[in-house]
C-alpha cells in the first residue's frame, strides 16, 4: 500500500453523506457486502467515476484498488465480447451455439459462504471448457481480493461467456491524496494482462491503458508520477466543461449512442499525451470547438449480469436468477477517504436474457433474424431487441403474439386529461391474440420508461401532418415517417404491464402465450415530469 500527495488543496474535514447500500440496491435475495454497509450515492454514475468525481470536487483523498480498476477494465473486455461474439467464437470456444454449464448443490444459496461455492464451481466449469487462460485472465486474484472481489470475478467471467454458455443451478434438494492498496506485483499482473486482452481486436483500446497502468505500476514502487496523476479525471485545461477528459475515462472501451452502449469511447482515438500536448499549444478553446471528452451519464454504470435457471428435485419449482456483479458502490474508510467496492447481487430474474429470449424465439417459433443494427433508435433494450429480430411471432396459432418490425410501428398519443389537450406518446410495438396492444412508453432519464397495455380497437388514426409551405418539412413530433394514433382511454385507464418488454415477452413463452398479465399499476401514476397537469 502507498500513499502520495496530488493536488495542493485543502482536504474536506466533514464526512461526506452516506446511506444503507440496501436503500440504493433493491429486491435482492442476496448481496455483498451487506445491505447495511455505508456506502455514498452514485445517481446513477458508475462507482469508480463516481468516487473520483467526488474526491475531485470535494477535496477528498481517494483510495484505489487493483479489483476496482481490474473489474471495471474486465466489464469492458465482456462487454466487446457480447458486441463481437461470432467474430471471436474461433478463439474462445469450441463449440457452436450455447452450451448448458450446471451446478448441483444441497440447498439454494443464502449467505456468503454458499454463494462463493457456487461462482466457483462455474469458474471451474468455464476453466475445463475453456483452458485456464481466460478464467485466470478476468479473475481478480491480487493481494487485496477478498472474497467479495473473486466472486465478482467470477460473476464477469460468466457475463463474458455468456453468448457461448448458458448457466443453471439444480438443487437436488480534485483530490488530496491517493492511496493504492496491494503490491507493486499485483499492478504488474494487470500490466501482463493488458497484453492479453489486446489479442481480442482491443488494440484500439489497449493502447490507451497500457500507460494508464504503466503509471500504477510506478505509483505503487514508490515513484508516482504527480503530474500524471493529477489528469486522473480533468486536466486543469478541461476545468468548467462538463465532461470527464481524464485519463481513468479511458477505462471504458464503450459508451452510449442510441440509448445502448456500443459506441467506442471517442477519447481513445487521441492518446492521453497527444490531447495534453494539444491542450498546452492551445489551451483555450473557442465556444464552439469540439470539446474530447465523455459525459458521466454515458459511461456504463450496470453491472455484468447473467441469468442462472434453477430447478429443485424432484422438480417442486423453477425460477430464473440473475447474478450481477462489479465494481457496486463507493464505500468510506475510517480515514474518510473513497473507496470503489466490488459487489455481487443476486435476483429473482425476469425469465431469461434477452439473447435467451432471441434464440428461443429463432428456434421454437417463428422470427426473422435482424440483418444489420442501428434499424431502432430509442431504449437500450429495444435496440438491443431489433439488432437481433426484425420481427417475430410467438406461439403461432390461436395465441399467437405478434412482434412488429420497425415499419408497422405506430405512435400512440394517450389523453391525459379530459379535454385531451396534454397527451402522452407512446410506441405500439406487439400484437395480442385478444385484440390488445403492448406500447413502450420511453421514460428518457426518469427511470419512468414502461410497457402499457392498449385496446386496438379504441385507437384512432389521426390525419397526416401537412408539410411546411416554406421548408418542406413535416412537422408533427414524435418518430418521422410512422403513422400516428390517438387512444380513446385516457392515461389513468392504461395498465402498465412491466419495465421491460423482453421480461413481459418471457413471460409469455414461460405461460404459453397467456394474455391475463399482472399490472402495476396505470400510466397516469407514471406520467413524466412535463406530462403532469399544471395547477
Amino acid at each position: 500500500m502507498l500513499t502520495f500527495e496530488v493536488d495542493a488543496v485543502e482536504e474536506a474535514s466533514a464526512p461526506p453523506v452516506t446511506a444503507p447500500l440496501g436503500t440504493f440496491v433493491k429486491d435482492a435475495l442476496w448481496m455483498a457486502p451487506g445491505p447495511d454497509t455505508r456506502v455514498l450515492e452514485t445517481h446513477g454514475v458508475h462507482p469508480l467515476l463516481a468516487a473520483v468525481h467526488t474526491a475531485f470536487a470535494e477535496h477528498r483523498p481517494l483510495v484505489l484498488s487493483p479489483d476496482a480498476i481490474w473489474l471495471t477494465m474486465a466489464q469492458g473486455v465482456a462487454q466487446h465480447i457480447r458486441l463481437n461474439a461470432e467474430a471471436l467464437r474461433g478463439r474462445l470456444v469450441q463449440h457452436e451455439g450455447r452450451k448448458k454449464l450446471t451446478v448441483e448443490v444441497d440447498q439454494l444459496p443464502t449467505n456468503d459462504a454458499d454463494f462463493l461455492i457456487l461462482f466457483s464451481a462455474f469458474r471451474c466449469q468455464l476453466r475445463q471448457a475453456l483452458g485456464p487462460g481466460l478464467p485466470r485472465l478476468l479473475s481478480c486474484d491480487f493481494s487485496t481480493s477478498t472474497d467479495i472481489e473473486r466472486m465478482a470475478g467470477d460473476v464477469v467471467l460468466m457475463d463474458a461467456m455468456s453468448p457461448y454458455f448458458d448457466y443453471e443451478m439444480l438443487c437436488v434438494c480534485g483530490i488530496p491524496r491517493i492511496t493504492l492498496l496491494g503490491t507493486p506485483e499485483d499492478w504488474r499482473s494487470i500490466r501482463r494482462r493488458i497484453d492479453v486482452i489486446q489479442e481480442l481486436d482491443l488494440a484500439w483500446w489497449t493502447s490507451s491503458l497500457v500507460p494508464i497502468v504503466d503509471a500504477f505500476v510506478s505509483a505503487a514502487e514508490g515513484n508516482p508520477d504527480r503530474e500524471y496523476w493529477k489528469q486522473l479525471y480533468k486536466p486543469k485545461a478541461a476545468y468548467g466543461v462538463d465532461l470527464a477528459t481524464g485519463w481513468m475515462a479511458r477505462l471504458f472501451p464503450y459508451v452510449a449512442t442510441r440509448g445502448a452502449y456500443t459506441e467506442r469511447n471517442p477519447l481513445l482515438s487521441i492518446s492521453h499525451a497527444e490531447m495534453m500536448a494539444s491542450r498546452a499549444t492551445a489551451p483555450t478553446l473557442a465556444w464552439n470547438a469540439p470539446r474530447l471528452g465523455v459525459a458521466l451519464k454515458d459511461v456504463p454504470a450496470n453491472l455484468s449480469s447473467v441469468a442462472l435457471h434453477v430447478e429443485t428435485q424432484p422438480v417442486v419449482f423453477r425460477e430464473t436468477w440473475t447474478l450481477e456483479a462489479g465494481v457496486l458502490s463507493v464505500a468510506v474508510d475510517g480515514t474518510g477517504a473513497l473507496l470503489p467496492r466490488a459487489g455481487v447481487v443476486v435476483r429473482r430474474g425476469d425469465g431469461c436474457s434477452l439473447m435467451e429470449l432471441v434464440e428461443r424465439i429463432l428456434a421454437e417459433h417463428t422470427g426473422t433474424r435482424a440483418t444489420r443494427v442501428g434499424t431502432f433508435s430509442g431504449a437500450a433494450e429495444l435496440n438491443a431487441l431489433y439488432d437481433q429480430l426484425q420481427e417475430a411471432t410467438l406461439l403461432p396459432g390461436g395465441r399467437a403474439w405478434r412482434l412488429r418490425p420497425c415499419s408497422e410501428h405506430a405512435e400512440v398519443r394517450i389523453p391525459i386529461d379530459n379535454d385531451g389537450r396534454n397527451v402522452s406518446a407512446v410506441l405500439a410495438l406487439v400484437d395480442l391474440p385478444d385484440g390488445t396492444v403492448l406500447a413502450w412508453r420511453d421514460g428518457l432519464d426518469s427511470g419512468l420508461h414502461c410497457v402499457v397495455r392498449l385496446n386496438a380497437s379504441q385507437l384512432v388514426p389521426l390525419p397526416k401532418p401537412k408539410p411546411d409551405e416554406i421548408q418542406g418539412w413535416t412537422v408533427a413530433g414524435g418518430r418521422p415517417g410512422i403513422p400516428i394514433l390517438r387512444a380513446q382511454q385516457r392515461a389513468a385507464e392504461v395498465p402498465v404491464v412491466g419495465t421491460s418488454l423482453v421480461a413481459v415477452l418471457a413471460q409469455a413463452l414461460q405461460h404459453g402465450g397467456s394474455t391475463d398479465l399482472p399490472t402495476q399499476g396505470t400510466l397516469g401514476e407514471r406520467l413524466l415530469p412535463w406530462e403532469l397537469p399544471r395547477s
